[in-house]
């Protein structure tokens, strides 16, 4: 159980970009996912190759406002059979040519179904890339708390906090994926989970994860490790 507490919170990662342009409205109109009809397809796989699932993400909604634009993205989960296991909503923005993410996209979503009797509250930062990245560069931190409150007795069954830190631009490679070949930069970041279960405290669990993260269209690679060892990886297989 306690495996399935810390993959809700690990995974798959957002499509996230920071694009290049003297005006604050290029830098969001160049985006990717800030377009309309935009939609995109990210793919899990497990440390030996096999396909874990995936996640299609769709602009669902867009709004302007000076230098601002913000959207609303619909997600569709899928197993590693093809089925639709269950759906969501965030938020993802630009303000003056740094894109924000609302931290929910973090959330492994393939493994929401098992929590479908829960209520659940989530509040924490936004997650930034701002535009002009380079080698070397330190980017914000961002922390999340989720809290699962049982629908029938109201009462608190989980609640668990995951803080992102030590954001550090590493390098800059080019990587390749089924949705083509990017010139990218690396960001290596640390993840940490503490848990908490019926007012008992849990053991906590460090992850390391790299981003390999492209300017105007996103992250199109990322890997997460524990104690060194590759866990888990995803990529983007379809961008429409």
């Amino acid at each position: 159980m306690r495996q399935i507490f810390i993959s809700l919170m690990l995974g798959c990662l957002l499509m996230v970009a920071a694009c290049v342009s003297s005006l604050a409205q290029a830098h969001c109109a160049d985006y990717e996912l800030l377009r309309e009809n935009a939609s995109y397809e990210m793919t899990s796989f497990d440390r030996k190759d096999r396909q874990t699932g995936s996640v299609v993400y769709k602009l669902d909604d867009l709004s302007r406002s000076g230098g601002k634009v913000e959207a609303k993205i619909h997600t569709q989960v899928f197993d590693e059979k093809g089925k639709m296991v269950t759906e969501g909503d965030f938020a993802i923005g630009c303000d003056d040519g740094t894109i924000w993410m609302d931290m929910r996209s973090m959330m492994n979503q393939q493994s929401m179904e098992g929590f479908n009797s829960m209520e659940m509250t989530m509040e924490g930062d936004r997650m930034v890339y701002p535009n002009n990245l380079k080698v070397g560069q330190k980017l914000a931190d961002g922390t999340m708390t989720l809290k699962m409150t049982d629908k029938g007795s109201m009462q608190n069954a989980m609640t668990m906090v995951m803080n992102i830190s030590n954001r550090t631009v590493e390098a800059k490679e080019n990587v390749q994926v089924p949705a083509g070949n990017y010139s990218s930069y690396k960001i290596r970041q640390q993840t940490e989970m503490q848990n908490q279960a019926m007012g008992i405290k849990m053991p906590g669990m460090r992850m390391e994860t790299v981003e390999y993260y492209v300017p105007k269209v996103g992250v199109v690679r990322s890997e997460t490790y524990r104690n060194g060892k590759l866990q888990s990886y995803t990529v983007l297989s379809k961008i429409n």
